[in-house]
């Protein structure tokens, strides 16, 4: 599995901002994972966006009981 991220054309074209500053503001306001490159501008992973690894299967949980001590 390799990481995908947004380029910087799709990064403005989301924010709807081209500079650093606006576009780290509008991802922190949405709530969209990102984290800042040495460059300052923002990275995105495209998973972030799509929720890719939330649709897989998880084991459900299974009740113990608790040990009578």
């Amino acid at each position: 599995m390799s990481i995908v991220f947004l380029t910087h054309d799709q990064i403005c074209e989301l924010t709807g901002a081209r500079t650093k500053a606006g576009q780290i503001t509008v991802l922190k306001q949405n709530g969209i994972r990102h984290t800042i490159k040495m460059s300052g501008w923002p990275c995105v992973i495209a998973s972030s966006l799509t929720n890719e690894g939330a649709n897989q299967q998880k084991e459900p949980a299974t009740w113990q009981p608790r040990k009578a001590g």
